[in-house]
């Protein structure tokens, strides 16, 4: 309750803190024994929900890329393990389709053979059928492939995401920890990073073709392919561990 302003306060009347340009109740870190869910339960709730990620997020990912993941001991997922979520939690429904998301996915997760190059490239089909289900109403998850080779904002934080609910909005980083923001200097930097991520972004076309490149050569036995990411002109991706 301490993070809580008073029923009487203004922002602005207190002093801003700093480059960051903060006031006292500008930001918060939830170190609570149910930060996780707290923090997932704001993803499923919130009317629109715009992230940049350096691994594939909850809700997009395969069981076995998800338990890699996991077995880190510092993951977040709807079946997060071995530390149980509490019951309230399973009982609120993502709705997917009246959401509006955006995930926009660092080029360099589609040459990281997360749980091995088989489960890996499992993986990335996975991700290449969501783009191909992709409905264009503005509703419902869009995917999109952000370069590597580009210095973008996001690149400063961890796990940088904004969330709207009934048209206000609210900014979250996520290190070991969420942390949450509004109104600062950090909150709008943020903000903005994600339109400029957006911005760079691949086209649907692009994120797509990039994906199934990458996914191809993670197969087992699959021959050498070209893959068109920031590896560099010319560059190939390993297509898995050598064959016999």
């Amino acid at each position: 309750m301490e993070h809580l302003p008073p029923p009487k306060y203004k922002r602005g009347e207190d002093t801003l803190r700093g480059l960051a340009g903060r006031a006292r109740y500008d930001v918060w870190g939830d170190v609570s024994d149910e930060a996780t869910a707290r923090y997932l339960a704001l993803v499923r709730t919130a009317d629109i929900l715009t992230e940049f990620c350096m691994v594939i997020p909850d809700g997009l990912r395969t069981r076995v890329y998800r338990d890699a993941i996991l077995k880190t001991g510092i993951g977040r997922d709807s079946q997060d393990v071995p530390d149980p979520l509490p019951s309230w939690l399973r009982r609120l429904a993502w709705e997917a389709r009246r959401q509006r998301r955006t995930v926009l996915l660092d080029e360099g997760v589609l040459v990281r053979p997360v749980g091995g190059y088989g489960a890996m490239s499992e993986q990335l089909w996975h991700l290449a059928h969501l783009i191909r289900s992709e409905t264009g109403d503005g509703y419902g998850l869009t995917l999109r492939v952000a370069p590597t080779d580009h210095v973008l904002t996001v690149h400063l934080f961890h796990h940088p995401a904004e969330l709207t609910f009934d048209g206000r909005s609210l900014t979250a980083d996520w290190g070991l920890l969420p942390r949450y923001e509004t109104n600062s200097r950090v909150a709008l930097r943020l903000s903005e990073g994600l339109r400029e991520a957006a911005d760079a972004a691949y086209s649907r076309e692009e994120s797509l073709a990039r994906i199934e490149a990458a996914a191809s050569a993670m197969e087992p036995n699959s021959l050498l392919v070209q893959v068109p990411h920031a590896l560099g002109p010319g560059q190939h991706a390993s297509p898995g561990p050598p064959r016999p």
